[in-house]
């Protein structure tokens, strides 16, 4: 299973992974820090509630110089109501009870007055498997100049009230929390999009110079992009130079080489009928010097053809193939005059080459001259687009090429004075250009009964 690293992802990818990152902490922060001060506000709100409670119960307390008296009717409903979960005690010092609500019937024991009730904060317990919130306070009561007393005024409230307020609370927040992280999310994302937007000009761009239908990145960018595209432009430009600078080169050097040795071999051909045949040593001499040229020869042209070669599809051109092919063939015509060949193709108007046009009639034009050179009667050339890659075919009728020559002849690391003999130059340009364009080349043989050379290159 193939491993698909961090580092592939897309910017696309990786901002919108670090955006949901980024919300998803913020919106915690929020939800928690929203939660928190909502369950302090609910038990301010809460222990305010019970103050008052607290200070209605001492209202309506009477004095009967002797005890407390509470009227049994009250006007607060919640402490007459069994289930409203709002309780009050009155205590006395030893904790037995002097009064409690008709709501604490509820409860069968009583509110521990060891307890540290307080009027200031919330005492939380819990009581007979309830969570309560408690306050209290110790009243010393004056009933008369000679008789006081201590007293424990209590009140008590079910804490699933206030965790039934806080639980819709915090449905509501983490509800509205969730669809706006989800707004964003998709507001983000139009925005990823609009600033991405010319990067995805630029990539076209780009595309559009790689195929050849244009020289340089043109159009306005952002700013941080211009020394992406104009970093881009200069190479485009250097490389156009460099090629031209080659080219120039290489077509000196040519006429620099050619003239001394067509010099040579012009006068060797001239001294053939001035040797004397009887001198052996002076026909092998002759003979030497003349291979030698000829080979010397042989590697100029190699060498020069593969200098020229494309050095890879950073510009890659498109270059019609059926112009270029009819161009070759009507050539290997009239240069393959005497044998009287069908040269032939079957190549569509609109098959692309891929590349430049110099690397193109190099390699077909190589492929279908041999082709001639060991044909019977007949030699087809044929291209067509599959499978992202063009496919280019050459064959004959000839004799056909044996299986142990073919790995031979495939063999990239050979030597130009090592090829096998009828294939020398002309396919070790042909390996180079293959080579160049990360493509392929296979032998077969033909349905005609001779030899098929496939070649493959993609299509980027």
């Amino acid at each position: 299973m193939k491993k698909y690293s961090i580092d592939q992802w897309s910017l696309k990818q990786r901002l919108t992974a670090i955006s949901s990152i980024i919300l998803f902490i913020a919106f915690s922060v929020i939800y928690f820090a929203t939660q928190s001060a909502y369950t302090i506000a609910s038990k301010s709100r809460l222990h305010e509630s019970m103050l008052a409670q607290f200070y209605a119960l001492m209202a309506i307390v009477q004095d009967d110089q002797i005890s407390l008296l509470i009227p049994d009717v009250l006007r607060n409903d919640r402490l007459e109501n069994l289930s409203s979960g709002l309780v009050a005690y009155v205590l006395n010092n030893d904790g037995t009870l002097v009064w409690q609500s008709p709501s604490s019937e509820l409860f069968e024991n009583l509110p521990s007055i060891n307890n540290k009730y307080t009027l200031s904060k919330l005492f939380e317990s819990s009581f007979e498997g309830r969570e309560m919130f408690w306050i209290g306070e110790s009243i010393i009561w004056e009933h008369s100049k000679t008789l006081e007393k201590n007293y424990h005024f209590i009140i008590g409230e079910k804490q699933t009230i206030l965790i039934s307020g806080v639980n819709a609370f915090e449905s509501q927040i983490l509800f509205w929390l969730v669809i706006s992280a989800l707004a964003l999310l998709i507001v983000f994302s139009y925005a990823v999009n609009f600033s991405l937007k010319p990067l995805r000009r630029a990539q076209s761009q780009i595309e559009l110079v790689s195929l050849g239908k244009k020289k340089l990145v043109e159009g306005e960018f952002p700013e941080e992009l211009h020394p992406l595209t104009s970093s881009i432009n200069k190479l485009l430009h250097s490389e156009a130079r460099q090629k031209v600078r080659y080219r120039d080169t290489l077509g000196n050097l040519a006429h620099s080489l050619k003239t001394p040795l067509a010099i040579i071999k012009g006068e060797l051909d001239k001294d053939k009928d001035k040797i004397d045949v009887s001198n052996n040593n002076s026909v092998k001499c002759t003979q030497l010097i003349q291979n030698q040229v000829d080979r010397i020869n042989d590697i100029v042209k190699y060498q020069l053809n593969r200098s020229v070669i494309s050095s890879g599809q950073t510009l890659v051109k498109n270059c019609p193939l059926e112009a270029e092919a009819e161009k070759i063939i009507d050539a290997l015509k009239k240069v393959h005059r005497e044998k009287e060949l069908d040269i032939s193709h079957r190549i569509e108007a609109n098959t692309i080459f891929p590349g430049d046009s110099g690397d193109l009639l190099e390699l077909i034009g190589n492929l279908t001259d041999n082709a001639c050179k060991w044909a019977e009667t007949m030699v087809v050339l044929s291209a067509k687009p599959k499978n992202g890659s063009l496919h280019i075919y050459v064959e004959d009728d000839g004799p056909g090429i044996a299986q142990e020559q073919r790995e031979a002849i495939l063999d990239r690391g050979k030597r130009l004075d090592e090829q096998t003999e009828g294939q020398g130059l002309g396919l070790a340009i042909v390996m180079d250009i293959i080579k160049n364009y990360q493509g392929s080349i296979q032998i077969e043989t033909s349905a005609l009964g001779g030899a098929l050379f496939l070649i493959s290159i993609p299509f980027n």
